[in-house]
Parts: structure tokens; C-alpha cells; sequence
């Protein structure tokens, strides 16, 4: 008797628990803002990043990056990740590494985003994931 009354207890207190946690996942999938009348977000392709410091280490960082432009924007997303990737690997480690980088990460980005033919129109570049290895 008292082992069921201590099962039932327990179950009930795991209960919001539960709910809890498919709460989360809602709110989870819900990460981005809805984009603007007559925008849309890109899923860039994920950048492998390989970075050498001043002594010759080498350090990986990956970036997912998401565009936000213009319904009309018509551009290839593995080219347009190519060239971000190529502009990133030119960073020496030190000044990626110094501070903060996702500001530099956001801003070159957005610059080369909307030199690209068709993507000009980009309004914003959202980051997504970043990571050190």
C-alpha cells in the first residue's frame, strides 16, 4: 500500500514536469521572428571555418548564418556561402577570436551578401549557430 501511495505521488509530481518540457520544445521551434511583409529567411549552407593564429595552431569554427531578404531575391545560397567562407578564412585567429566576433561575423556578411548579383535587397543576417573547436 504505501509503495503505490509513493508511486502515485511521484507520478504526479512529474506531471508538470512533463508539460514543462513540451513547452519548451514549442518554444524552441519558434526561435525566429516572423519575417516582414515581402521578406523571407535563406538558410545559408553551414561554414566550415579553418583559421591559423601567429603560431601556426589551426582552429576550426563552424557559422550558420540565415538571410533575411526581399520574396523577389533570386541567388545561389551554396555560392553565396562559398565566397562568405573564403572572405572568413583571410581573418587571422587573433582578431576573430579578439572579443566578440558574431558582430564582424554579421557585418562582412551582410556586406558581402548584398554585393552579390540578386541578393542586393538583403535586409538582415542572422546567426544562427557559432562554434569553436
Amino acid at each position: 500500500m504505501r509503495r503505490r501511495t509513493f508511486v502515485l505521488t511521484a507520478l504526479a509530481a512529474l506531471a508538470p514536469l512533463a508539460a514543462l518540457a513540451e513547452e519548451k520544445k514549442e518554444k524552441k521551434n519558434d526561435r525566429l521572428p516572423i519575417p516582414a511583409k515581402g521578406d523571407k529567411y535563406v538558410r545559408l549552407p553551414t561554414m566550415a571555418l579553418e583559421l591559423y593564429d601567429k603560431a601556426g595552431q589551426y582552429h576550426m569554427s563552424s557559422i550558420d548564418l540565415i538571410l533575411q531578404v526581399s520574396e523577389e531575391a533570386k541567388f545561389s545560397e551554396k555560392h553565396l556561402s562559398d565566397k562568405m567562407r573564403m572572405a572568413f578564412n583571410v581573418i587571422p585567429f587573433e582578431e576573430y577570436a579578439q572579443g566578440n566576433p558574431a558582430p564582424m561575423v554579421k557585418s562582412l556578411a551582410l556586406e558581402i551578401a548584398r554585393k552579390e548579383p540578386g541578393s542586393e535587397l538583403t535586409r538582415d543576417v542572422l546567426i544562427s549557430k557559432m562554434l569553436f573547436r
